[in-house]
């Protein structure tokens, strides 16, 4: 939003440190948005409802300017150094093995994936307890990690999978025909069901509606509100920030702290750096 000159200014600093052009979309505050909800008879409001409509408003957009794909980013993200590099791989990956044939491409996601790889061994080898669910983590619980097994899993090569459950809509890339399906089904959604945008995708995913693919590690993150305070929620528990190897924010003197003794995941509660 034009009011938060902070993230405007990180969005600046990263668009220009990777020679990066940003298209500025327009958002909703959650005042603005409860008028819109009131007028349309939309069964959420809030801040649900103005990210909401920030993203429809720019699937939207895509169909009526006609263009093929677009790179969805939220204003709180951070990126790594080596972004350009890494970006190559993983579209060599979705050109190679998928042949280009997919719906979104999560650059970043916020909990962990059950078909991520080297989650299963993770499972395994800790014993996971599904019952026990974190919110947002997929049914999960959090487990604790021997730090050798910890450090591996973080040493992992960055790889393309096909996601099964992704969460959080900071870093996305989209298609013109994946966001015209997407633009009818949260019309639909925003007149019957009170959810997250991002459970609404999610769930969508789930059920085959789109084909979705996923980078790991993400090599985009949330900052997290400790540091950069966010205007659609009052929490201020940092629970959204995630680990980076090399962050650019860091490495601009526009973060606080590094990132890279952070957890990869929200729904890592017991990560530690011992």
């Amino acid at each position: 939003m034009p009011s938060r000159v902070d993230r405007r200014r990180n969005m600046q600093a990263l668009a220009k440190f990777h020679g990066l052009r940003f298209d500025y979309a327009q958002t909703f505050d959650a005042t603005r948005a409860n008028a819109l909800g009131r007028a349309s008879g939309y069964a959420t409001n809030g801040t649900h409802l103005a990210c909401y409509l920030s993203h429809l408003g720019v699937y939207k957009r895509m169909v009526e300017e006609g263009i093929e794909t677009a790179l969805i980013l939220e204003d709180d993200v951070d990126m790594e150094i080596d972004l350009k590099q890494r970006h190559a791989l993983i579209m060599d990956q979705a050109y190679k093995r998928y042949k280009g044939d997919w719906d979104m491409l999560y650059l970043g996601h916020c909990t962990s994936d059950a078909s991520e790889p080297g989650m299963a061994s993770l499972d395994t080898a800790n014993g996971a307890a599904t019952a026990s669910a974190v919110p947002g983590g997929n049914g999960r619980a959090p487990l604790f990690i021997e730090p050798a097994d910890r450090a591996a899993f973080l040493q992992r090569d960055l790889t393309l999978y096909l996601a099964e459950y992704p969460m959080c809509l900071h870093a996305y890339a989209v298609t013109r025909e994946c966001a015209k399906r997407l633009a009818v089904l949260l019309e639909e959604r925003l007149r019957t069901v009170g959810q997250d945008i991002d459970l609404v995708l999610a769930v969508g995913v789930e059920y085959g509606m789109t084909t979705v693919l996923g980078a790991s590690p993400p090599y985009m993150v949330q900052v997290g509100r400790q540091e950069l305070p966010s205007d659609l929620t009052m929490l201020r528990d940092g629970d959204t920030a995630q680990r980076l190897l090399r962050s650019t924010l860091y490495h601009l003197n526009l973060r606080v702290s590094n990132p890279q003794t952070l957890p990869p995941y929200m729904d890592w509660l017991w990560f530690k750096t011992d």
